[in-house]
């Protein structure tokens, strides 16, 4: 069975809706009228229709204001712009508002039919686009469902089992056994770090962590960020260094991700730091920013790296960085964290001194006292 496709008529001159509702009965669609814009939003929320001609100037609400209000709320939906004023600013402004096409009066029954099935056209164009987005999204979140629960859980408990044979608890083993199993259980490691790197990517992508958000303190998570990796850091050989934070200096963030933002910058200073080098993570507010750098004396980043580093998979590839394991997911992660906190992170580099990344957050109204002047 075809489907009837409905056309709202959206114009005060009586003789142009009676016109078109004719010519556009007949052409086999729905056709249904309104004198003016407040009607037409009405009978336009009531119907859903595929498509609206409507006339730029109407007392009360006119074209533009209805043109906008129709499109906001109405997805997929075709407005073509009937006017007597066929002037080429009315037909520019209508079109950047999103009006599909411009019909000027007086216009022909032709006219009128092929601009409407043109518009048909376009409708369906519009509803398959959002179609095959909806599926991609279904398969992209089927896919999420398959490597969080399918992919990872196996590979978390052969994990298990190779931390208890590794551990002694299933007995001794020859050191060449113990070689293959520690060589077995790094790769593993890895993956699941990519997994892990992967799954948070998504997360983000989809805008899980936008309903999240609260008043955040900075102070207690890069004090807890400093604290979990220093460990990490003794083991480097790199001092890790926290300078006084400060007080009340609030961001509304999601918590968690600011915790993987500082956390990912810290680790890649150490991972990337040198024997005997450093890691500083200081904090500055001024009345509107929250800056956080991370600052390390490690091994720098090639001057042409530097605008390819927040992209997704991208690694510093030289004899200094192969042996060094990662993602090349954490930096992509990070920006697109900052990015939803509605904030920048920038990079300050050279090769064989160090790098600084700075994390830039909009600060709470009155959320931080200004630091004291030093004489």
């Amino acid at each position: 069975m075809t489907k009837q496709y409905t056309v709202l008529v959206v114009d005060d001159e009586e003789a142009i809706r009676d016109s078109c509702h004719q010519v556009l009965t007949k052409s086999g669609y729905r056709c249904e009228t309104a004198v003016d814009g407040v009607e037409g939003l009405h009978l336009a929320h009531q119907l859903g229709p595929d498509i609206v001609l409507l006339d730029l100037m109407m007392p009360g609400i006119d074209g533009y204001e209805t043109l906008e209000h129709i499109l906001r709320t109405h997805r997929n939906v075709v407005c073509i712009v009937i006017t007597g004023y066929a002037t080429i600013e009315s037909a520019v402004k209508a079109m950047k508002l999103g009006a599909f096409d411009f019909l000027p009066k007086p216009f022909t029954p032709q006219e009128l039919r092929l601009i409407v099935n043109r518009g048909i056209e376009q409708r369906k164009l519009l509803q398959e686009t959002t179609a095959l987005r909806e599926e991609k999204e279904r398969m992209k979140q089927y896919f999420i469902t398959i490597v969080a629960h399918e992919l990872r859980s196996p590979l978390l408990l052969v994990k298990q089992y190779l931390d208890l044979t590794l551990g002694g608890e299933m007995g001794k083993i020859d050191d060449v056994a113990r070689d293959m199993l520690s060589g077995a259980h790094g790769t593993l490691s890895g993956l699941l770090d990519i997994i892990a790197d992967w799954l948070q990517l998504a997360r983000i992508n989809s805008g899980d962590i936008a309903g999240g958000m609260e008043r955040i303190d900075i102070r207690p998570v890069l004090e807890k960020a400093v604290a979990d990796l220093g460990t990490c850091a003794d083991e480097a050989g790199v001092e890790l260094a926290l300078e006084p934070v400060p007080d009340r200096c609030a961001v509304e963030a999601h918590a968690e991700s600011l915790d993987v933002v500082f956390k990912n910058l810290i680790s890649n200073a150490i991972k990337y730091n040198t024997d005997g080098g450093s890691v500083r993570v200081s904090t500055s507010c001024s009345e509107s920013c929250l800056a956080v750098t991370v600052e390390d004396s490690g091994i720098g980043i090639p001057a042409e790296e530097i605008p390819f580093l927040f992209e997704d998979f991208h690694r510093v590839k030289s004899s200094r960085t192969a042996e060094i394991p990662g993602t090349g997911l954490g930096l992509s992660i990070v920006k697109k964290i900052v990015e939803s906190h509605h904030g920048t992170v920038d990079v300050e580099s050279t090769e064989g001194k160090g790098s600084a990344f700075t994390v830039s957050l909009p600060l709470l109204g009155d959320a931080c006292e200004p630091e004291e002047e030093v004489d």
